[in-house]
């Protein structure tokens, strides 16, 4: 048996892979179509024929945030998933609804970012690695942060942070502006006739430098301020919904989660 990237080739029609299911919806007579990340960062779009019949032995397998290894059959359109077997259920993010609406959120991301048939290999450490994280962190919003900075930075898409976006000098440490539209740090100068652009302070331009220092597996050990998070969250936010090009509807679940949990 050959391995390919993420996959085992069992033969020229069939081939097994390990992967992160990330959604799922009904197609014709007890059929799904599942949607995977497999492990070598590429997204896979499948067919599971009879998963939703209530004698298949797939359905509690195919659930989103449930890591699998599966075998395939190729076919014309779209291959056919054949058999499948959970590996790691995420059950603690699962029975933790602040955590659970994290992973979702993180899980449209990777959706939105991952590329079908174009391998990723850092996508798939890094979203692993931020699932099994969520059980463990102590402050959310700073696991959140840590997830959409390397998100960025793997799909090539990390912002600018040592020359001014628009004159290309360098940034040296003080208060700045970030521009979305032009992917990064504005200095003083170009900050006051750029528009729109959103506040950078020193702080928050070290957490940036730092993130981009570290590793996409070492969670953030810092203890941000409140101020800080939230403005970290919307340089982050805002980027990551530029590239997108679309709302991430799962963003508004996590803040109303978050927001009712931290009344309690």
């Amino acid at each position: 048996m050959k391995a390919v990237g993420s996959c085992s080739l069992l033969g020229a029609r069939y081939y097994r892979s390990e992967g992160i299911v990330l959604r799922s919806f009904p197609t014709g007579e007890g059929g799904l179509v599942v949607v995977l990340l497999q492990s070598d960062g590429a997204k896979l779009r499948t067919m599971a024929w009879g998963a939703r019949r209530l004698t298949s032995k797939k359905t509690g397998h195919l659930e989103p945030l449930t890591r699998v290894e599966a075998s395939f059959s190729r076919g014309r359109g779209m291959d056919n998933l054949t058999q499948v077997q959970s590996i790691e259920a995420f059950s603690n993010i699962k029975e933790d609804l602040d955590a659970t609406a994290r992973a979702l959120y993180f899980v449209e991301l990777v959706d939105g970012f991952s590329v079908e048939g174009s391998s990723n290999p850092s996508l798939y450490k890094l979203f692993l690695s931020a699932l099994r994280g969520l059980v463990n962190v102590h402050d959310l919003d700073t696991a959140v942060v840590h997830f959409q900075w390397h998100l960025l930075r793997i799909c090539g898409f990390m912002p600018e942070l040592y020359l001014c976006v628009e004159c290309q000098k360098t940034i040296i440490p003080d208060n700045h502006r970030f521009s979305v539209d032009l992917g990064g740090v504005l200095c003083p100068q170009c900050g006051s006739i750029q528009s729109p652009s959103i506040c950078l302070s020193l702080p928050a331009l070290k957490v940036l430098r730092y993130l981009h220092r570290t590793s996409t597996l070492t969670p953030l050990p810092l203890k941000l301020s409140e101020p800080l998070k939230r403005q970290l969250t919307s340089i982050l936010d805002n980027s990551v919904r530029h590239w997108l090009d679309r709302e991430v509807r799962s963003k508004r679940f996590m803040d109303e989660v978050g927001s009712a949990l931290a009344e309690v």
